[in-house]
């Protein structure tokens, strides 16, 4: 079991790592028995359950590398058990992932829209969503750092402007920009600081 693996489980659905650590055993041994086996690059397994679960193996099978889910606010095991989601209707999914289809590089929702409110000084929705995205992808180009030696894991780099991309990497997938932040003393709240210094001097 990777420290990776770990970190995205307790990211995802908060607990333990000793938590963690036991309910990916237990996703495992069910996905070994029922879900669907590929072979993705570089060689590594991905194991698929169709209640929109995945794990990432080592080619060999004998690490588990990466955690994913559809499901952010239930455990397979809830998710099996029945129990409702608690998350809101979210109807921008399908058309944010429909913006993205053609990149090589991916971002969340919620990255989208820090994107448009501290750099364009606008909101990410569909009137405004294709030009957002496609000032994203080309700001993001000049900072992509050197993936992970075996191609999952976490990288971040920060733009001149001060603006620091957070990247996740998946053997077989798209690479993602998960998050954004900025520098201390870089961005919107820093300008409007100096704005206040200044009219107070």
């Amino acid at each position: 079991m990777t420290r990776s693996a770990i970190e995205r489980y307790c990211a995802t659905h908060g607990g333990a790592r000793a938590t963690a650590e036991a309910e990916i055993r237990s996703l495992l041994e069910s996905l070994i028995a029922t879900g669907t086996h590929q072979r993705v690059e570089g060689g590594a397994w991905r194991l698929l359950a169709p209640e929109g679960f995945s794990l990432l193996l080592s080619p060999d099978a004998a690490r588990v590398l990466g955690y994913g889910t559809a499901h952010r606010d239930r455990t397979y095991g809830q998710v099996k058990a029945g129990v409702p989601s608690r998350s809101r209707r979210r109807t921008d999914k399908g058309w944010v992932l429909a913006l993205q289809d053609d990149l090589p590089v991916r971002f969340t929702t919620l990255v989208l829209r820090r994107f448009a409110r501290d750099v364009l000084g606008t909101e990410f929705t569909r009137s405004t969503g294709k030009k957002v995205v496609e000032a994203a992808y080309s700001r993001s180009t000049h900072v992509q750092p050197v993936p992970p030696s075996n191609h999952a894991g976490r990288r971040r780099a920060t733009d001149e402007a001060g603006l620091r991309w957070h990247f996740a990497y998946e053997p077989g997938e798209r690479p993602a920009v998960i998050h954004l932040s900025w520098e201390p003393g870089c961005g919107p709240q820093a300008a409007a600081q100096k704005r206040v210094v200044t009219t107070a001097g």
